[in-house]
């Protein structure tokens, strides 16, 4: 009795614990956020008057409004030609000033990466054998190899096209390896780049197809808890019956 009582406090617990701790996160991280903000117009002395009052958050929502309404303005103002300009301006400028250029130079680069990544870096994904024959890995294509580079791996009198392929780490798609394989090694996979990196990142426990946030039909968190408990309590359920068996 008391080892079933403790086996469902201790089922219970962990569930609770890996329900709340998505809902929790998702808490902090919209919350540091929110302060980074809207934290930088405490330096002008906005909050002290009304610090730890029930006006200090509608005051920093309407920061936030405001922030966002300008970044609008920001993005109308240098799609057209008189911004375009004022910005490659700006951009030569801080891409001249010694030691800001270093961190403006990163952090925008950093952003075209971000922006390009989905588009331009990973063009498709592919199967191919690696690291050896009869074992597949998921790898992204990311270019095509010049003539040249082609006929140097598979000779002068070949005209087979070859490919640049990069096949991430689990579960850092980050890291990985670069390979050079001809196009007819590598099998096209009809997925989504985004499907087949969250395959990748949970190592194979989300299959691709998988909608995150949709509304399928797929278990849900819960349920595969669930099922994990029963899956449990019925193996603990077999031991007991196995040790109350009388032996011959």
């Amino acid at each position: 009795m008391f080892k079933k009582m403790n086996r469902s406090i201790r089922n219970n617990t962990i569930v609770g614990i890996i329900l709340v701790t998505p809902v929790v996160a998702t808490i902090l991280i919209f919350k540091f956020l929110f302060g980074l903000t809207t934290n930088w117009m405490a330096e002008f002395g906005v909050f002290e008057k009304w610090r730890g009052t029930w006006r200090e958050l509608p005051l920093r929502i309407g920061i936030l409004v405001v922030i966002l309404m300008a970044m609008y303005l920001v993005g109308v103002l240098v799609r057209n030609i008189l911004g375009r300009r004022l910005y490659q301006l700006s951009d030569k400028i801080l891409t001249g000033l010694p030691f800001i250029n270093g961190i403006y130079v990163a952090v925008r680069q950093i952003s075209e990466a971000l922006f390009t990544q989905r588009n331009t870096l990973f063009k498709k994904v592919v199967i191919l054998e690696y690291p050896r024959p009869g074992i597949f890995s998921v790898a992204f294509v990311t270019s095509s190899l010049p003539r040249g580079t082609t006929k140097i791996m598979l000779g002068p009198d070949s005209n087979e096209p070859c490919v640049s392929l990069f096949v991430p780490t689990t579960p850092n798609p980050t890291s990985g390896v670069l390979i050079l394989a001809p196009e007819s090694q590598v099998i096209p996979v009809d997925m989504p780049v985004s499907d087949a990196l969250t395959f990748v990142m949970s190592a194979g426990a989300v299959s691709p197809g998988d909608d995150p946030i949709g509304h399928s039909n797929r278990p849900t968190l819960l349920d595969k808890l669930e099922a994990w408990i029963r899956h449990e309590e019925q193996g603990a359920g077999n031991d007991d019956a196995s040790k109350a068996r009388p032996t011959v």
